[in-house]
């Protein structure tokens, strides 16, 4: 028992230790990425819209009681209903402040007055930070107008603020109006689903195969590559539009908009992965390795996308890292096209992520080219 034991200590010493870089290695990466990227601990600088019918002072001051709120970023001001819409379709902003005309007049004149925020609830991350954040805002901001206004007639300043709070609030939610959490996330776990069975079958498509792909000397490197690609990249496709079936069918997800949308960004994102796992195939020493390093790439990914949480709350580094991330391109697309019924980074993610997996594919036949040269040679030297 304790010689089996002792072997067994050794073994994870074996290969400079590389077991034991991978129980410790990996672990460690995983806790100093996760938190330097969540090191904000709540998110900060929701972009936000605002829409003052109002015009005045009064009105001014309760934008600037939002902006002075580290909670939210202020990206536009807008004078019409319209031009509000627009710009919470485009993904400028996820939160909107309506404010409503005679605002000021209302106040002055002790009637209660209701501003309106309006939440894109596609993100829960976003909806939930907005009712609490905006609330507290707008109360605040109400409690302080009121006291002002009841100290005027001479009312004791602790009677005041219990009196009047001339402010109220309301919430539109849209695009998720239930904010429910399935709609939210489901769709999110099947990319990374389909992500995690692309890289099962790519990145052992040419390790294992190497050694009798090699000696076919009348096949080139490209139409090696893309007799690999071509297969695992359509049927990716059909189990994607099955897994798209099920969660509108089985579970309820909404489907507002289109299913080309669906077909062309899921079809470049399943590409790209197909790409990347085939470059790992291609450049792995073994079928093990070549797991190993596609299973760091997938657990981190998802978390990284900025699918739960933001990329504006995101340090630089998480930043950076989630742009190089295929998924950060389609997760959150292929949510805004089931659940919005639009997707302003439709067209622009789509070709990044055609860019990505040519670019890999290039890399893949280079690699492939390298390695095979050098097998046949390996190869000819032990025949002399």
């Amino acid at each position: 028992m304790f010689n089996l034991l002792a072997h067994e200590f050794r073994a994870l010493f074996k290969n400079k230790g590389a077991p034991l870089l991978i129980l410790f290695g990996i672990p460690i990466l995983y806790t100093v990425l996760f938190g330097f990227l969540y090191s904000a601990n709540s998110v900060k600088n929701i972009p936000l819209v605002i829409f003052d019918q109002d015009q005045t002072s009064t009105s001014r001051s309760l934008v600037q009681a939002f902006a002075d709120s580290e909670r939210y970023h202020i990206v536009a001001q807008v004078n019409s209903e319209p031009d509000l819409k627009e710009t919470m379709n485009k993904n400028n902003a996820m939160a909107a402040l309506v404010i409503p005309q005679n605002f000021s007049r209302d106040i002055k004149l002790s009637h209660a007055t209701t501003v309106m925020m309006e939440s894109n609830a596609t993100n829960l991350m976003f909806a939930n930070n907005v009712l609490s954040t905006s609330q507290e805002i707008v109360q605040t901001y109400a409690a302080a107008v009121g006291q002002k206004l009841v100290e005027g007639i001479n009312q004791p300043p602790t009677q005041a603020l219990k009196t009047v709070a001339p402010v109220r609030m309301s919430v539109r939610v849209i695009n998720n109006p239930t904010a429910s959490y399935s709609n939210f996330v489901l769709s999110g776990l099947t990319v990374n689903g389909i992500q995690l069975a692309i890289f099962m079958v790519s990145c052992t498509l040419l390790t294992k195969e190497y050694a009798s792909l090699a000696r076919r000397r009348e096949l080139s490197s490209l139409t090696v590559i893309i007799s690999k690609l071509v297969p695992c990249w359509l049927m990716s496709i059909l189990s994607y539009l099955v897994c798209i079936g099920i969660l509108v069918s089985l579970f309820g997800t909404p489907l507002r908009g289109s299913v080309l949308q669906l077909l062309l960004i899921g079809s470049a994102f399943n590409f790209a992965v197909a790409s990347l796992g085939l470059f790992i195939s291609a450049a792995a020493p073994n079928v093990l390795s070549a797991m190993q390093n596609s299973a760091i790439y997938i657990m981190s990914s998802f978390l990284c996308s900025g699918y739960s949480w933001p990329q504006f709350a995101m340090n630089s580094f998480g930043k950076a890292y989630a742009a190089i991330l295929p998924i950060t391109y389609a997760a959150m697309t292929i949510r805004d096209i089931l659940l919005a019924a639009y997707a302003p980074g439709l067209l622009n993610n789509t070709l990044i992520l055609i860019a990505f997996g040519g670019v890999f594919c290039v890399l893949s036949i280079a690699v492939f080219s390298l390695r095979r040269r050098r097998f046949v040679s390996e190869a000819q030297e032990e025949l002399a």
